[in-house]
């Protein structure tokens, strides 16, 4: 099924990305990449989320087309069509692809291929993609001061979920 989320998403972006500018948009894809590889690193024997499915018979699996496809489809299309204009247009844009996220997640939990663990639940997810949009958004105009931002929240996130790093082999 994550699969099929995936080809999805890749037809989303053919259809509304903005593939004839892409190089404009590739190093915040990368962005996401990198901390979606981060948090697959640090929470390995740790997860908050996993993946389950049919397809791919493993999380890391399905994590790995879902931050190698999805995560850089959706990046295309969020940053190729922003508002470029009116404010009110952009928060109702940032806060349409929130609740697309979600959606997409409340889905998966729904049908048994998204499970919490470890203290992580909707509401956390909600949180995260709340500050994701906006990251994207500060990388697009100014990287360094989103990889900057970035750390904290890491941070934040490793101390209230306790992920034992000191544990990693």
């Amino acid at each position: 099924m994550h699969i099929i989320g995936q080809v999805l998403w890749i037809i989303a972006a053919y259809r509304w990305g903005d593939w004839r500018n892409w190089k404009k948009y590739h190093s915040t894809m990368l962005y996401m990449i990198v901390f979606s590889l981060l948090y697959d690193v640090l929470t390995y024997n740790y997860s908050l989320w996993i993946f389950g499915d049919f397809f791919l018979p493993t999380h890391t699996l399905n994590s790995l087309a879902v931050t190698f496809i999805g995560f850089p489809c959706s990046v295309l299309i969020f940053l190729s069509r922003f508002p470029k204009h009116s404010k009110i247009k952009k928060v109702i844009y940032v806060a349409s692809w929130v609740i697309l996220y979600l959606a997409i997640e409340y889905f998966f939990v729904a049908i048994d291929l998204f499970y919490y663990d470890n203290g992580w639940n909707i509401w956390w997810s909600a949180l995260l993609v709340i500050m994701l949009f906006p990251m994207l958004l500060l990388h697009h105009k100014k990287p360094l001061l989103a990889y900057l931002i970035g750390v904290p929240i890491i941070i934040f996130y490793l101390l209230v979920f306790e992920v034992p790093i000191s544990k990693m082999k």
